[in-house]
């Protein structure tokens, strides 16, 4: 099948790519738990921020602008986004499924969307149903119309299909009207666009209401075709306006608003609104297109999907292109590209903006001081460092019934200078504005920020009081995984008030942390803590995103594979009559290694200072690796011979099968590992394990 590339295509949503292009940006792998957002982390913010994907940011000032908030509005249910993101943090695709739930869409255009060829089966519907609305035209001639038709699929599916057969007895003046919009069509399907355009320009005065309007629309289809046919490549890249056929698009940008002319309200008028605008980006008139956009975010109701589809047909056909601010016209196009050209210059391709050039864009927020206000503070912010400059420009008005998208982020944005400043008031400014905010995405937002305060203030434990404003389960067990002590933990494993999730957290925390820091007597004592339903499966990979905690592991988890070890009770109450008992160590080892513990990042993958759960560790003591269990039994001439061997057997192991540690700890060279498995092939020929292992790694 021939590959269709970028063809114009029939509606507005055509113009706009949905995919994560819009983020116009950076992309990364995790959320960072922290409010500023300079560079793009693949998670967004009820937070105008140049860290957000600009069509959040856009989308959030169209909706501003018209004075519509969050009423009603509810996160679409991803219980796998939900442990990704928590309620803070979203998408683009989330934040449209917030305010447009997902309705069900047509794929009958199937391999052709995006192409020529997407109007196909639409067009053959509405074709039907104008014959049948013709009194004039014989059921018969209907019948071999609608046949020849049919026809028309061979043109899209492959190069050079044969020319489709015509009937030859259509006799009637529609009938021939209707045979030549055929005919017409054929030859745009198969890219004649002479012969396209000839036809088209003949039926715009058929006497068939249908067959005029439509052939007037697609002459406008016709030449843009025609435009384009060579600017784009097999893969749809464009190669700029300088390989468009100008002729073809001034003709194609004449025949669209000749088109809007004489039918403002017709059957295509949205399409060819959308197409015309295709001809300015195609000839690269960034200030025109600007225009119009500015246009149409004026008119375009925020409540629609329609306002989000023009978001995104803007963020790619715009925003992503320009290279600055220069051309583009009205606020809300001004404040979004500016907020994207305050993110880093390493890896962008557009200089940082500076102070003097948001300055000079004063006149062009007429109106708008408020948004005007934010951008410069903004700028002080990220870009400048200049923390006195932001309180400066967005006074404290925390204490608010309600916040719009622009007052939130105005005030977040004082907070954060705040923050950065270290003010004593940080944590009261946060608390205030905790009365207002909108519980959907402003909420999660404020306590983090008050979370944040709390956790490098030292002050944790206000998080987990009875009555913390601290709600969202995401903050809470980010701080109970990463900085809680072990009375902390134990608190929240016997919190009834808490969530059952969260409770299970805590329990899961604590008793791993005693486990791998060497605290036996602790794990015993909280080992009552379990409680007899808790589950054992599901694996070890993110406590916060799992449904179920697996903290019946502790009860009901393997423990012996070949080397013959109790359960971990056992081994634990072993540990804690002796940390030196070489058995008990090899078994707590063989614990982690059975039951998923060589892939729970713990207690490695701690995060940055300036995000939640970055301060040090309040829990004590320092975890001992599985790899270090071994080394030490290794090196101690009073072990025994078989567990020796053993350990030598596990050491091996822990660079299987790709020469990559498994078990934690500092690497050690793969002489280190042969002289290992030379010694277990040595000292203990005949022990199982020398038997078992045949290579090193």
């Amino acid at each position: 099948m021939r590959r269709l590339v970028l063809p114009a295509v029939a509606t507005l949503l055509a113009l706009s790519v949905s995919g994560p292009v819009g983020a116009s940006g950076d992309y990364g792998c995790y959320p960072a738990w922290k409010l500023p957002s300079r560079d793009f982390d693949c998670a967004d913010r009820a937070v105008l921020s140049p860290g957000n994907d600009s069509r959040v940011n856009l989308f959030y000032l169209l909706r501003d602008r018209q004075g519509l908030g969050s009423t009603g509005a509810k996160r679409p249910t991803d219980s796998w986004n939900d442990g990704f993101y928590g309620s803070a943090f979203f998408d683009w695709r989330q934040l449209r499924g917030t305010f447009y739930p997902a309705v069900a869409t047509d794929e009958a255009d199937g391999d052709y969307a995006g192409s020529r060829c997407v109007s196909l089966a639409s067009g053959g519907q509405a074709f039907a149903a104008a014959m049948t609305a013709n009194a004039k035209l014989s059921a018969w001639e209907r019948e071999q119309l609608l046949m020849a038709r049919g026809g028309l699929v061979r043109r899209c599916q492959a190069t050079g299909a044969e020319a489709t057969g015509w009937p030859a007895n259509v006799k009637s003046a529609p009938g021939r009207e209707f045979l030549g919009y055929l005919q017409a069509a054929d030859a745009f399907y198969g890219e004649q666009w002479d012969a396209a355009r000839q036809g088209f320009a003949t039926l715009r005065s058929a006497r068939d209401p249908w067959v005029a309007e439509t052939a007037a629309y697609m002459l406008g289809r016709t030449e843009l075709n025609a435009a384009q046919a060579a600017a784009f490549d097999e893969y749809g890249s464009f190669a700029g306006p300088a390989k468009v056929d100008t002729a073809a698009l001034a003709r194609a940008s004449a025949g669209f608003q000749d088109y809007l002319k004489r039918y403002a309200r017709g059957r295509y008028a949205a399409s060819a609104g959308g197409l015309r605008r295709r001809t300015l980006w195609l000839a690269g008139d960034a200030a025109a297109l600007s225009r119009e956009y500015e246009r149409l975010l004026a008119a375009t109701p925020g409540g629609q999907k329609g306002a989000a589809d023009l978001v995104e047909e803007i963020d790619n056909k715009l925003l992503i292109a320009a290279r600055g601010p220069d051309g583009l016209d009205g606020p809300l196009l001004l404040a979004t590209l500016d907020l994207m050209m305050m993110r880093s210059a390493e890896g962008s391709e557009r200089p940082v903006i500076t102070a003097a050039q948001i300055a000079a864009q004063e006149s062009r927020f007429v109106g708008r001081a408020d948004l005007f206000g934010f951008v410069t503070a903004s700028h002080a912010y990220y870009v400048a460092g200049d923390m006195r400059r932001v309180l400066q420009l967005i006074p404290d008005a925390a204490r608010q019934p309600r916040f719009s998208a622009l007052e939130f982020s105005r005030q977040v944005l004082r907070g954060m200078a705040l923050a950065g400043l270290r003010d004593r008031n940080e944590a009261g400014f946060w608390r205030e504005m905790l009365g207002g905010v909108d519980p959907l995405y402003q909420r999660p937002i404020v306590e983090l920020a008050l979370a944040q305060n709390w956790e490098r203030g030292g002050k944790l434990r206000e998080v987990f009081a009875p009555g913390s404003p601290i709600t969202d389960a995401g903050i809470r067990e980010i701080l109970l995984i990463q900085v809680a002590d072990a009375a902390l933990l134990r608190a929240q494993a016997r919190a009834a008030q808490a969530p059952r999730h969260e409770r299970d957290v805590a329990l899961f925390t604590l008793l791993y942390k005693q486990l791998s820091r060497g605290d036996y007597a602790g794990f015993l004592g909280d080992y009552a803590l379990l409680r007899s339903d808790a589950k054992a499966e599901g694996g070890l990979w993110n406590l916060r995103q799992q449904e179920d905690v697996p903290v019946g592991l502790f009860r009901a988890g393997t423990w012996s594979d070949g080397y013959a070890c109790p359960a971990l009770r056992t081994t634990v109450q072993a540990l804690a009559r002796n940390p030196r008992d070489v058995k008990a160590r090899l078994c707590l080892g063989d614990f982690y290694r059975l039951n998923g513990f060589d892939d729970y990042g713990a207690d490695g993958s701690a995060p940055k200072p300036d995000e939640l759960g970055g301060t040090p560790t309040r829990f004590a003591g320092r975890p001992v690796p599985r790899a270090a269990l071994y080394a030490d039994i290794i090196a101690d001439a009073a072990a025994p011979a078989g567990d020796k061997a053993y350990a030598l057997y596990r050491a091996v192991n822990c660079y299987a099968p790709n020469g990559n540690n498994a078990c934690g700890g500092a690497d050690v060279p793969q002489s280190q590992r042969r002289a290992w498995f030379q010694r277990l092939k040595t000292d203990h020929a005949a022990s199982p394990w020398a038997q078992k292992l045949r290579y090193y790694w």
